[in-house]
């Protein structure tokens, strides 16, 4: 027994009672749980409770043992003179307090059904990746599907703590911070810092003076990247360095050490190189990533955004002076997808919240809804109990649910464990 599973029993009321008798033959009528409180002090602020028909509004504080009330000093805590009920799985001490206040003890251990004991029990001692395993598909689909919009919500507000640090160095300036966001994004999990390192010393005041010029763009991202330092040979290799040089000097650029670009453990088709002579493309379009998005575009005309090939080059080499071959290195509808999951919609979350226009967070789940479900290691786990996600909002829930959840063993936080346990 903890404390945790003491308040989920009394928070989803799973005793299935309302009416008890306390430890001093008192009769206790539950009226309100209250609301449970996360932080310090009681654990339950405005409940209501009648004892001997008197009804009592205030504090209800959980323990284990009665005597956890000493262990955790409560006696010294001001913030737990206002209890209208001490609630304990067992009572094994009588406290003074208690007797000073005339608060009530309700001792749970008769009234807590062994079943549900070892319901939980089994689901803290799974082996399985999902705890509830097969018992995941006696939930109802509206508890499920309201279940999973909470948790896509929740991911997207875990995404925009990071593009708060993003914002803050841009300044507050929203187009700058996507412009970090954008780079990141295109260097995966694997080159990501990498990617935002190199926006950082590259800002997009400078690339949108070159627009027009993939050669420049692409001498800029190569050149700060730390990719033309040493000797090449290839024509266009040459070229960059030469075209480097002179912007280098312009605009005073500090360039990046090569040795941080991982291209270990990836695909050639997501090198760093590629990904850098796609990104240029993309950045030597007229309109930005950030002025198409004001306008709330369709999912085609995003897609057709991104819809990118890099130059003749890169469509032969996957590095530079390397040998010569035809390549796959367009941007992918993969990729294309991923972009706008992991990229546009956090950051269309992120200006909602800063801007209070709630629009923006309604098209941002749209663009979610509007696309394929993703399919990786933290997805396949649901789609084998057939709990499928039927798109990319509901992907991204099952990936929240996994890591916050699953992973950690959190079931009693978990709207199906919930539902499992009282049922």
């Amino acid at each position: 027994m903890n404390e945790a599973l003491l308040h989920t029993i009394w928070k989803y009321k799973l005793l299935q009672l309302n009416k008890f008798i306390g430890t001093k033959n008192e009769a206790i009528e539950i009226v309100s749980i209250g609301e449970h409180n996360q932080d310090s002090g009681p654990d339950f602020f405005n409940s209501k409770v009648k004892i001997n028909e008197l009804l009592l509004a205030g504090n209800v504080e959980i323990h284990v043992k009665t005597s956890d009330w000493l262990k955790h000093q409560h006696q010294f805590n001001k913030a737990y003179d206002n209890l209208i009920l001490h609630v304990v799985y067992e009572h094994d001490v009588e406290l003074e307090q208690n007797k000073q206040y005339n608060v009530s003890v309700l001792e749970l251990k008769k009234y807590v059904k062994p079943k549900l004991l070892e319901q939980y029990h089994q689901l803290q001692v799974s082996k399985q990746k999902i705890a509830c395993g097969q018992a995941i598909n006696t939930v109802p689909s509206i508890i499920w599907n309201l279940w999973l919009d909470k948790l896509a919500v929740s991911r997207l507000e875990s995404k925009t703590n990071y593009i708060e640090q993003l914002f803050k160095f841009a300044q507050h300036n929203f187009e700058e911070t996507l412009y970090l966001l954008l780079f990141r994004s295109f260097g995966l999990k694997i080159n990501d810092e990498a990617f935002e390192l190199l926006a950082k010393h590259l800002g997009n005041s400078i690339i949108k003076k070159h627009i027009g010029n993939i050669t420049q763009i692409e001498a800029l991202l190569f050149g700060v990247a730390g990719f033309l330092e040493e000797p090449l040979q290839d024509a266009y290799a040459k070229d960059l360095q030469n075209e480097f040089e002179f912007l280098k000097h312009k605009y005073q650029l500090v360039t990046l050490q090569k040795k941080i670009w991982k291209f270990s453990k990836t695909r050639p088709s997501n090198f760093p190189t590629i990904r850098l002579a796609q990104l240029a493309q993309l950045l030597n379009q007229q309109t930005s990533l950030f002025h198409l998005i004001e306008k709330q575009p369709s999912i085609k005309e995003i897609k057709k955004f991104f819809n990118i090939t890099p130059s003749f080059y890169w469509q032969t080499h996957y590095y530079f002076d390397s040998d010569e071959q035809k390549l796959s290195c367009k941007f992918g509808e993969l990729s294309i997808n991923n972009s706008i999951i992991n990229t546009i919609v956090p950051f269309l979350f992120f200006i909602a919240q800063h801007t209070q226009q709630e629009f923006y967070i309604d098209y941002a789940l749209n663009l979610l809804q509007a696309l394929p479900s993703e399919e990786n290691t933290k997805t396949k786990p649901y789609a084998q109990l057939g709990m499928d996600a039927k798109n990319a909002m509901e992907s991204q829930a099952q990936i929240y649910l996994y890591d916050n959840y699953c992973l950690k063993k959190e079931c009693l936080k978990c709207r199906v464990a919930e539902f499992l346990l009282k049922n």
